[in-house]
């Protein structure tokens, strides 16, 4: 039994899934490109957006690691014959 098909690693790879789609959709709505659209002109003037958007940047330093991780566990557990 490799290390790659034990309960921990779905674990983690059930985590950083829901971090990743977490974490592209905040992004995404946070984008400066997203004022352009119509539904993002109601967005804009709550004042939780406000504050999310505030930590736009940041969310990029949970992205990277998380997607980093993923990636890394799914190319080893397809070379291993996973």
């Amino acid at each position: 039994m490799s290390i790659f098909s034990s309960p921990v690693v779905d674990t983690i790879v059930l985590i950083t899934a829901i971090i990743n789609i977490v974490s592209l959709l905040v992004l995404f709505f946070t984008c400066r490109l997203i004022p352009s659209l119509h539904m993002a002109n109601t967005l804009k003037e709550k004042g939780w957006y406000k504050s999310l958007y505030k930590y736009h940047s940041y969310l990029w330093w949970l992205l990277v690691p998380s997607a980093s991780v993923h990636a890394i566990i799914a190319i080893i557990h397809r070379l291993v014959g996973g």
